[in-house]
């Protein structure tokens, strides 16, 4: 077991569990001091710092790095909060040699915390009205979590971008150990796409422009990977001070990481993967999302017993306009009355009934869903509150807390019969059964950011033992669940 010290922006001390079969790992931390040139994208000289960017209205003003989960092409962007205007806008680098604006808006706070967007696209004829049903999540000054190509009434697939403050190059003087999860990928023609990490851990260390990222990969299982060590290098970048791996990739377009931390504690890459896919600097080559490893064992009850915002990702859904809905938890428990079809289902398919639930939610689970309500022109995921609350048809179980502070890796998410797109066309579905319920083998990552604690739960297309799904072979599900908690 190695103990690390936090750098002087996370100045408590940690404890790494995340080693190759138990045995301490042997790091190697190279002296590079490297120049990245980050071609198209670059505003400032090779080998220089990033530096704050300070403007008049700076502590209403957050610009975030954006990915991995904006839709293909939009990657690569940067986000704007304005809370002096209420005003919202993204832009791009693809295809540009700098910045090409994509989408502008407004943003209005709803009673149940969510930020309400409206979307014009900036480069085509303004939108009249501006179209709804886009909506985010910030936590200002850290990063943020929005759905912003959801239309209402439209069927889109872009899965939900994670943003973090992209101000500053990492500056940890000394080794600065994140946890993460990495991007869910769908199943296509009944096949899982060749994952090789769903969640770990990752030691970050900085010596001049360049960062050095240590992994340990997990699959769903949990089946640890080899551990991995690479470099890329930090610059000041049109889309904010980000680091790039590998070394000086932005000539090669097809296989390249941005990487964004910021110094509240939260991770983001985009995993450039248009040729063929590579472990990328965390093992999973798909991106990933990640926040700081907690100093000490999270007390969990803490953690269940707070609220969350959040939205559920599942891309296993294809065209649905359901592929991503903004979503709540905590704010049931598990013998409130909306829980109560929820828990009957689970339970009736628990060692009986259809067989697919194999254990029963523990005391470490939060209760809620999605906000789906009816509507004169059909469904739509509205979280306004108007109906007083989210859902409650899904369980998150943590389980225990183990191999690193804020570390979940066997938890399971628990889907009732209450699901509101359950049908016989969704492969999570039992035709003809009215009590369906599912489960699925997961893990989940813990940690606090500026006083919010934030969970990220994956769910595998490959994991051990897989879902818990009607028919055979039973056949495992990438899923999501991002959450920030209420304040």
């Amino acid at each position: 077991m190695v103990t690390r010290h936090r750098s002087t922006e996370f100045p408590l001390t940690t404890t790494r569990k995340l080693t190759d079969n138990g045995n301490p790992h042997k790091e190697t931390r190279p002296a590079v001091f490297a120049c990245v040139c980050l071609a198209a994208l670059l505003l400032a000289g090779c080998g220089e710092t990033a530096k704050p960017v300070t403007a008049p209205s700076a502590d209403q003003v957050h610009s975030y790095f954006g990915g991995p989960f904006l839709a293909v092409g939009l990657s690569q962007s940067t986000t704007a909060f304005d809370h002096a205007t209420n005003h919202i806008s993204t832009s791009t680098a693809i295809g540009s040699p700098g910045l090409s604006a994509f989408i502008n808006g407004t943003f209005a706070t709803a009673n149940t915390g969510f930020l309400s967007i409206t979307e014009n696209f900036a480069n085509g004829s303004p939108q009249n009205p501006p179209m709804t049903g886009a909506w985010a999540l910030e936590i200002p000054g850290a990063g943020a979590m929005a759905n912003l190509l959801s239309i209402n009434g439209a069927a889109v697939t872009a899965g939900p971008a994670f943003m973090a403050d992209s101000s500053v190059c990492p500056s940890f003087t000394e080794t600065a150990p994140f946890l993460y999860v990495t991007v869910p990928q769908p199943i296509t023609g009944g096949f899982a796409p060749p994952n090789t990490a769903d969640f770990g851990g990752v030691d970050v260390t900085v010596q001049g422009s360049a960062v050095t990222f240590v992994a340990h990969p997990w699959l769903v299982g949990p089946n640890q990977q080899p551990a991995s060590a690479s470099t890329g290098g930090c610059s000041n970048t049109a889309l904010g001070a980000l680091t790039a791996y590998p070394l000086n990739s932005f000539g090669n377009q097809s296989t390249y990481e941005l990487i964004g931390i910021d110094t509240a504690g939260l991770l983001v890459s985009n995993y450039n993967a248009v040729g063929p896919i590579t472990p990328g600097a965390f093992g999973g080559g798909s991106g990933v999302i990640g926040v700081a490893e907690p100093p000490q064992p999270l007390d969990v009850s803490a953690v269940v017993g707070a609220h969350y915002n959040g939205f559920f990702y599942a891309p296993q859904y294809g065209a649905s306009q359901f592929t991503v809905m903004a979503s709540a938890y905590g704010n049931h428990s598990a013998t409130s009355q909306a829980c109560a079809a929820l828990q009957a289902s689970v339970a009736a398919n628990n060692g009986q009934g259809a067989n697919t639930v194999q254990t029963l939610p523990s005391a470490n689970s939060l209760y809620g869903g999605e906000f789906l309500t009816a509507t004169g022109t059909g469904v739509v995921n509205d979280p306004t509150g108007a109906n007083g609350s989210e859902n409650c048809d899904v369980v998150i179980d943590l389980g225990q807390q183990e191999l690193a502070n804020g570390l979940f890796p066997n938890a399971t998410v628990f889907i009732g019969s209450n699901f509101p797109p359950y049908s016989g066309a969704t492969p999570w579905g039992c035709p003809g059964s009215p009590t369906c319920a599912v489960s699925f083998p997961a893990a989940a990552v813990v940690g606090n950011v500026l006083g919010h604690y934030v969970i990220f739960v994956v769910a595998s297309g490959v994991s051990t033992p897989p879902a818990q799904l009607p028919g055979a072979p039973l056949q495992a599900q990438p899923l999501g669940i991002y959450l920030f908690q209420n304040m």
